[in-house]
């Protein structure tokens, strides 16, 4: 009696599994058609349009799809669209809402919200902070092709955080590190200004 109840009950939650991950599937599905629909609005800067879908409601907006399907991988690189569009909405505490709220499994998208963070902290004039969250976004992938500007970005706001020796750090592995970077020739110019004052 008892191996029948506990085979019932594998039985059961592996139904159970089966039926979430066909779910999951045509739920990440629908989000992958409604975000091609939303895109056009996104890449022309229509942000609000990107946000909230057409007017006559036949194209679904990334809250939307967020809302409906912010659990799959689609969903989750909606919620980063939409911080992005609450960012240059200039609606910061929106836009870190969702950058915080990120957790897809793409690490380059990942990594752009970890930037998105940093620079909402910018935004608000939290140098230190925005330069913790560069420093983490720069450190989720080293073959990310956006590392030595988050770097960058991250001794930029050190500087304007006066902690000037954190900054020359970081300057100074940009131009070990990646030496054809075109921040390299910014590094120095940094490095310069920051000698000078000293």
């Amino acid at each position: 009696k008892h191996v029948y109840t506990a085979l019932t009950i594998i039985v059961i939650a592996v139904a159970g599994i089966i039926f979430l991950v066909n779910r999951n599937k045509a739920n990440n599905e629908n989000a992958g058609v409604a975000l091609s629909q939303i895109n056009r609005a996104y890449t022309n800067n229509d942000f609000q349009q990107a946000i909230n879908g057409d007017s006559l409601g036949n194209i679904k907006g990334l809250q939307y799809i967020v809302d409906e399907y912010g659990s799959t991988e689609n969903g989750q690189a909606a919620k980063l669209m939409l911080a992005n569009c609450y960012y240059a909405l200039r609606d910061f505490d929106k836009a870190e809402k969702y950058y915080k709220d990120f957790s897809g499994s793409n690490i380059i998208l990942k990594a752009s919200a970890l930037a998105g963070e940093a620079s909402v902290s910018e935004a608000k004039q939290k140098y230190s902070d925005a330069a913790k969250q560069y420093e983490k976004a720069a450190s989720v992938d080293p073959a990310n092709p956006f590392v030595d500007q988050y770097m960058f970005y991250a001794a930029k706001n050190y500087v304007r955080a006066n902690e000037n020796d954190k900054a020359k750090t970081i300057f100074d592995k940009i131009k070990k590190d990646y030496p054809k970077s075109k921040f390299v020739a910014e590094s120095e110019r940094y490095k310069a200004l920051i000698n000078n004052a000293n």
